[in-house]
C-alpha cells in the first residue's frame, strides 16, 4: 500500500532483510485500515455524483503528499468487496465518451464510516501520550460513544448510538449543560 522506492545505506538497520520485513509488515498492517477510511472519506465528499476509481487513487496520493499510494490492483478488489458488503453502491456512467463506474456510500456505509473515523480518532488520541505527537479531538462538535467509539455529532438529536445501540441521551444532555 505504501509504494515508495527506498534505498538504504548498506549498514543501515533497515537494510537487513529481517528488519526490513518487520518494518514493511508493520506499515502494511497500519495502512490497510487507514486506506479504507481514506477511500470512504473521499467517496463521502462526492455524495451525489460519486467518484470513480482512478480519481480516488489520484486524490488519495495528492492529499496524503504521496505517503499513501494505493495502486489500482489493490483498490478495485477493495471497492468490489465494500460494494458486496453493502458499504458502497456503484453505477456505470458515461462522461466525455468514457464509461466509468462511480461509487457512492450507502446509508449503512455512512454510518460505518462514521464509526471507523470515531474509532480511529480515539485510537490516535489514546496512543498520543506514548508518542511525540498530541491529538486534541473537537469536543465542541462531537462526542464518542463510550461503548464503541462511534463519532456522534452533538447537533443531531439522538437517544441511542446508531452503531451499537448504547443509550446516550443522558450523556448528550450532560454535555449540553
Amino acid at each position: 500500500m505504501l509504494k515508495k522506492v527506498r534505498t538504504f545505506h548498506p549498514n543501515a538497520l533497515i537494510a537487513d532483510s529481517h528488519y526490513r520485513g518487520y518494518v514493511e509488515g508493520f506499515e502494511s498492517e497500519l495502512l490497510r485500515g487507514i486506506s479504507t477510511v481514506a477511500i470512504l472519506q473521499i467517496i463521502k465528499r462526492f455524495s451525489e455524483e460519486g467518484v470513480y476509481g482512478y480519481q480516488l487513487v489520484k486524490m488519495i496520493q495528492e492529499e496524503t503528499n504521496n505517503v499513501l499510494i494505493i495502486d489500482e490492483g489493490t483498490l478495485y478488489p477493495l471497492l468490489k468487496k465494500m460494494e458486496k458488503d453493502g458499504i458502497l453502491k456503484s453505477e456505470r456512467k458515461s462522461q466525455g465518451g468514457r464509461s466509468r463506474r462511480y461509487y457512492n456510500l450507502t446509508a449503512d456505509g455512512k454510518k460505518l464510516l462514521n464509526h471507523m473515523t470515531g474509532f480511529f480518532s480515539k485510537v490516535l488520541e489514546a496512543v498520543s501520550p506514548l508518542t511525540d505527537f498530541e491529538i486534541k479531538l473537537p469536543e465542541d462538535k462531537f462526542m464518542f460513544c463510550p461503548n464503541c467509539a462511534n463519532k456522534i455529532k452533538l447537533d443531531e438529536l439522538t437517544n441511542f448510538c446508531e452503531i451499537c445501540g448504547f443509550f446516550i441521551e443522558d450523556l448528550i444532555k450532560q454535555r449540553n449543560r
